[in-house]
């Protein structure tokens, strides 16, 4: 398998509503395939809806973005679970952990993943996948 990038929230959310790093993630998503997971995706229509996009409207922003929406099976469940401590120092939610339990299992699977985040404190830990930042300088 060739490699893929994954997105997390804050990453799809930056690029759909035209804020700072949108353009890198707008280069990536036109290099290879992506995936988000379903946490993530959740997340990503939350946040539109909460903003006051209609669902039907936030479904098809997300969907033009061309990502695979790569289910939380009990693999990704236990990985995300397994993080949890791992990640605390980071504050890394459910979502975050959902996204960097799929790279992880891409990375044992399928190759080195590049995870697209907005959370400049993923870079803080060791992970054997690229964390590639949307944005530089303030967050």
């Amino acid at each position: 398998m060739s490699e893929v990038n994954i997105v997390d929230a804050s990453a799809a959310l930056a690029y759909l509503q035209g804020e700072s790093g949108a353009e890198v993630l707008e280069e990536a998503l036109d290099q290879r395939p992506s995936w988000i997971t379903t946490v993530n995706y959740c997340e990503v229509l939350s946040k539109l809806c909460e903003k006051g996009m209609p669902p039907a409207e936030a479904r098809a922003a997300v969907q033009d973005l061309g990502l695979e929406i790569i289910d939380l099976d009990q693999d990704l469940a236990v990985r995300s679970a397994v993080l949890r401590t791992a990640t605390m120092s980071i504050g890394a939610s459910l979502g975050d952990r959902a996204c960097l339990a799929l790279a992880q299992r891409t990375a044992e699977s399928a190759g080195v993943p590049a995870v697209y985040t907005a959370e400049r404190s993923w870079g803080k830990l060791k992970w054997q996948f690229k964390i590639k930042l949307v944005r530089h300088g303030r967050p």
